[in-house]
């Protein structure tokens, strides 16, 4: 009879860490995705998962590094979608209204990462949410070729985050009255003439965009 290999031992075990680190996370989002930060306790994620509560601290140093831990993630994630769907587009107007659309689809996809994801919002500055990455690149260089106009850069970003964060709330409401493409062809349309450009322009970058990639989107 063979003897197991001598790294067998060590790959179980980081198998097994692996496996332990996933569930206290996957649980941290679950949580998050119906409660507020506040009201969730290490005791609660750690009988979420399942886990021990000692293997808890192995992976995290408090709650607030599991949370942290989650929105990197989170923002891994979609910076991944968005970096796909703007490979291969230049202009500016129409890269930031198609980082609207994707975290909108995003939100449909992963209703509860996306709740976990509003619930994590503190932990959040501009530079850290998702919709960030590549922005302000996009935003400069709209505004320095005159696609952008009569705004300057942190307004503008501003406007950007503020109608997005309204737009990814409402998605998911009950109450919402719009199909994906429309809300992301009229929100896409609004935030582009806040930035400055032409309305007629504006509504048609945002229609093409919301096609694009919230089309078939329930």
């Amino acid at each position: 009879m063979k003897a197991a290999p001598a790294h067998a031992a060590p790959m179980r075990g980081n198998r097994q860490r692996q496996r332990t680190r996933t569930a206290l996370l996957g649980a941290g989002q679950r949580l998050l995705a119906t409660r507020p930060i506040e009201g969730i306790t290490i005791d609660d994620i750690v009988a979420e998962a399942d886990v021990a509560k000692g293997s808890f601290y192995n992976h995290f140093n408090d709650k607030d590094d599991l949370v942290r831990s989650i929105q990197q993630l989170f923002q891994g994630d979609c910076e991944f979608h968005i970096f796909a769907a703007n490979s291969e587009v230049e202009d500016s107007p129409q890269r930031i209204v198609r980082a609207m659309c994707v975290v909108l689809r995003y939100g449909i996809e992963h209703p509860e990462r996306l709740q976990a994801m509003m619930r994590v919002a503190d932990f959040e500055t501009l530079e850290d949410t998702p919709l960030s990455v590549g922005l302000s690149t996009d935003v400069r260089r709209g505004i320095e070729a005159g696609r952008l106009r009569d705004i300057d850069q942190d307004t503008a970003i501003l406007v950007v985050h503020g109608l997005v964060n309204s737009a990814v709330a409402h998605v998911t409401s009950p109450e919402n009255a719009f199909s994906p493409v429309e809300l992301g062809t009229k929100l896409g349309g609004a935030m582009l003439r806040g930035l400055g450009v032409d309305r007629e322009e504006a509504g048609a970058i945002a229609a093409a965009a919301a096609t694009d990639i919230l089309g078939g989107k329930a």
